[in-house]
């Protein structure tokens, strides 16, 4: 389903690279593009969160269609955006769209592992419970690393737009 996404939304892309020229058009006449392009605390803030509600209505036994479009809409407005954008040859803003997208992911798995072992899921037998929980253990700290790497890229690319903004108005 995703690699689908993405090759309709690189070939939209490459259909409206007209209308879609430059950032200031995108942010001007595309303000939901746009805003698929910026990425913050906030953002991660949300993933997690809606990685801690997916994980609980799975084990609330929610049905699981449910939970695929809590997942979709974490995952499917910054994926179509970056097939956008690569397809319209964009590809400064594409690369805030991949950093979205990566934060949804990895925010949606580590909220969703925490929030399973906060519920203590375990499993339902005991030569499992071993492995199990290394794999937790594992998985975490993955997930965690992650995060912290995409946390600091980000941050550099904040500070490094601040100072091009800087040598324009105090050269």
């Amino acid at each position: 389903g995703i690699l689908i996404a993405l090759i309709f939304s690189l070939i939209l892309g490459f259909l409206l690279n007209d209308r879609l020229t430059t950032d200031t058009d995108l942010r001007q006449f595309y303000p939901e593009l746009h805003s698929r392009t910026q990425v913050g605390m906030g953002d991660i803030a949300l993933a997690l969160a809606s990685g801690s509600a997916g994980a609980l209505s799975f084990t609330m036994g929610l049905p699981s269609a449910l939970i695929g479009v809590m997942v979709a809409v974490a995952l499917l407005p910054p994926l179509v955006t970056l097939g956008m954008l690569m397809g319209a040859g964009l590809t400064d803003p594409a690369v805030g769209a991949l950093l979205l997208l990566l934060v949804n992911i990895i925010c949606v798995n580590l909220a969703g592992v925490g929030t399973f072992l906060f519920q203590g899921v375990r499993p339902r037998t005991w030569w499992e419970a071993s492995r199990a929980k290394k794999s937790t253990t594992i998985a975490i700290v993955i997930w965690t690393i992650l995060l912290i790497i995409l946390m600091l890229i980000i941050s550099q690319l904040k500070n490094n737009f601040l100072n091009q903004i800087f040598q324009v108005i105090l050269p």
